[in-house]
């Protein structure tokens, strides 16, 4: 008895090994897939202009940091004695000016130093919705709890969306010729803006990617939107709010991910490594016993001889 639908993963022309460094930029659900590659210990850098979730934002970040001097004051402002930017994620703000900018910098290097030196890149676009800051007329990335009324809400066209995705593929490919470039949908609905209205976003996102996709060559798109909207399809994949899929969704992705991006060597650290993260996560009672120390020295001597095969891998 057939109970869903269900459809069949293409494998990807490339494959993602221990030796390649991973960026992911984009919103909530670029972090939660970007968690499981920290679990398995590859080499991940993940927003660090944090969380962003409509492609102006993250195609201005990468703007920001392709840029030798930026001068990050001119969308930097006080609100309820916080300093912050609002380029920026709400994480990043702090109690003055000099450590906002000097945080704003650090994740200007850093974002700058993973597009140059990552062999791929996954970009998850959560909203086309953005707000513009109405004092100096800018889509912003964050609206850091500030009035609405010092914003327009509007929604971008689809031709907006994919100039955006094509100038964010050119500057990355400047930066990076050989970079592989992965598009996600982010499956996490904006109610708040409306049913109607997340699904006009969704669409609208869709579409651009899709049409972006058509005209670059070593960009791709990985289904996560279609896997829990049309695989999964049942609440009981959703955390308490309805909206953000729950572990046992995740870790479907995750393995759906693995299924297509992974070979067999890879796959196969990765089963190491899991039963490493369970010896490393286990509590003893008594942390000094004779049984303690064994199963601590045993860990150790899986993590070395692990490493001496695979010398790339951080513990």
């Amino acid at each position: 008895m057939k109970l869903k639908t269900s459809f069949q993963l293409k494998p990807f022309p490339f494959k993602i090994s221990y030796e390649d460094k991973l960026l992911f930029l984009g919103s909530c659900f670029a972090e939660n897939i970007s968690e499981y590659f920290e679990k398995y210990r590859f080499p991940v850098v993940t927003n660090p202009f944090g969380v962003l979730f409509n492609p102006l934002a993250i195609h201005k970040s990468i703007d920001i940091a392709s840029q030798e001097k930026y001068d990050f004051r001119k969308n930097t402002l006080q609100y309820n004695n916080v300093w912050l930017n609002l380029d920026a994620h709400s994480s990043l703000s702090a109690s003055t000016e000099d450590l906002l900018l000097m945080n704003l910098n650090l994740s200007k290097n850093s974002l700058l130093n993973a597009l140059e030196q990552s062999s791929v890149i996954f970009i998850s676009l959560g909203t086309a919705w953005v707000y513009k800051y109405l004092k100096n007329d800018s889509i912003v990335a964050n609206c850091h709890k500030i009035p609405q009324a010092q914003f327009e809400k509007k929604l971008l066209e689809i031709d907006e969306v994919i100039s955006s995705i094509n100038q964010m593929i050119n500057t990355i490919r400047n930066l990076n010729p050989n970079i592989k470039i992965v598009f996600t949908l982010s499956p996490v609905r904006h109610l708040k803006d409306g049913f109607v209205e997340n699904q006009l976003s969704k669409s609208t996102l869709h579409i651009a990617i899709q049409q972006s996709l058509s005209i670059n060559n070593n960009v791709y798109y990985f289904p996560s939107y279609e896997i829990l909207l049309d695989d999964l399809r049942d609440y009981r994949f959703y955390k308490e709010d309805f909206i953000h899929p729950n572990s046992l969704a995740l870790q479907y992705i995750w393995e759906s991910i693995s299924d297509v991006f992974f070979d067999q060597n890879t796959l196969s650290i990765l089963n190491k490594i899991e039963k490493i993260n369970k010896r490393l996560s286990h509590k003893f009672f008594d942390p000094n016993s004779e049984a303690s120390q064994l199963f601590t020295y045993k860990t150790e001597q899986l993590i070395s001889e692990l490493k001496k095969q695979n010398p790339l891998l951080k513990f």
